[in-house]
């Protein structure tokens, strides 16, 4: 996987933990989606995917909105623009995939619509 498809990746599972559980739904959108848009294998984005869920979990990103945003910035810098808007479609999918947007998920993809679009 390259270096642009891991941070799209990271960002995803960044967006999957941000309401302080990252389910099912939401893993397997990004595997599914993440591979077919970053043309490489299910089982690569899923493993990449778990192991920084699982960074972000250990480093409190759902319950510190300054750490989430911290660690979005740092991922998006060096995307290229179509990048991170690809990034962003794929971090907006994760957070609406169960039809309600929690008061964790609001600022974060507010703040990250910002980070992508100016």
């Amino acid at each position: 996987m390259n270096s642009a498809a891991e941070n799209i990746v990271k960002l995803a599972a960044l967006a999957s933990v941000i309401d302080g559980k990252a389910t099912d739904e939401e893993k397997n959108f990004i595997v599914i989606e993440g591979s077919h848009l970053l043309k490489t294998s299910e089982d690569e984005i899923r493993n990449f995917m778990d192991l920084w869920i699982g960074i972000y979990q250990s480093k409190g990103a759902a319950n510190n909105p300054g750490i989430a945003l911290n660690l979005a910035l740092e991922v998006l810098k060096p995307l290229k623009s179509s990048q991170k808007h690809l990034a962003f479609h794929i971090c907006e999918e994760v957070i609406h995939i169960d039809k309600k947007v929690t008061e964790s998920e609001l600022p974060f993809i507010m703040a990250l619509q910002r980070l992508v679009f100016s």
